[in-house]
């Protein structure tokens, strides 16, 4: 008798998501780290607001940065898990979803009232983010 078919999309590995989401944000927070002090190093000084609504910049930190690339990973993971659990083909729409949230994630550095090199590097940071979450979820997690 021949073998059932596998699906052309990968199982999620459910007992390994919480991991790889840490994998994730741990390597999300290393490559902006590295993003933010190259861009120190070429005198672009990274400015954000200084609260959500206000159009005072202050200088970016370093904790700011590990923060926000830590973080979103919780939710990522937190996607795949619902996902899993509820559809057919989970990682379709997993990176479906992922892909769309990048691009919305971009508003945020294009709508500062900052020269272009800022948002550029802060977008930058935005994709690397989501390459190492997405990317250590999907390696990780299936």
């Amino acid at each position: 008798m021949s073998e059932p078919m596998r699906k052309a999309t990968p199982g999620v590995a459910m007992d390994k998501i919480w991991r790889a989401a840490l994998i994730g944000g741990v390597l999300s927070a290393v490559g902006n780290v590295v993003v933010f002090l190259v861009a120190g190093w070429l005198g672009i000084s990274l400015q954000v607001t200084a609260a959500p609504g206000s159009s005072t910049l202050v200088p970016l930190q370093i904790g700011q940065v590990i923060v926000a690339s830590l973080l979103p990973a919780l939710p990522a993971g937190l996607l795949l898990v619902v996902l899993a659990r509820f559809m057919p083909n989970p990682w379709t729409v997993f990176m479906a979803v992922a892909g769309v949230f990048l691009l919305v994630s971009f508003m945020g550095p294009i709508n500062l009232p900052t020269d272009p090199a800022n948002e550029l590097v802060l977008n930058l940071m935005h994709v690397v983010s989501a390459v190492a979450i997405v990317g250590a979820l999907w390696r990780f997690a299936r």
